[in-house]
């Protein structure tokens, strides 16, 4: 493998691993290098796409979770506009 190579790929690997870093998702568009992924990095980037994978599970139960609330709150009936909104309990 070159010298290239293994800069082009650790660079990849440096995105992807400060994407995992942050908040939310990470949009970015990216492109592959153009060599083959050198065997000193297979190790490194076989962490880096297990990281991955446990944010995207993350993610999906994040979203399961925010569907089954807003399930919750549309079962919850609107208001109104007739009945009154407080009621006084004190005399």
């Amino acid at each position: 493998m070159t010298d290239a190579a293994t800069r082009a790929w650790t660079a990849l690997l440096d995105a992807f691993e400060r994407d995992l870093e942050q908040p939310g998702p990470q949009l970015a568009p990216w492109r592959p290098p153009v060599e083959p992924l050198p065997a000193a990095l297979a190790a490194r980037a076989d962490e880096v796409l297990r990281r991955q994978q446990e944010r995207i599970a993350r993610t999906r139960e994040e979203l399961d979770a925010v569907a089954e609330q807003l399930g919750a709150l549309r079962q919850v009936p609107p208001p109104q506009r007739d009945a009154p909104v407080y009621l006084d309990v004190q005399a």
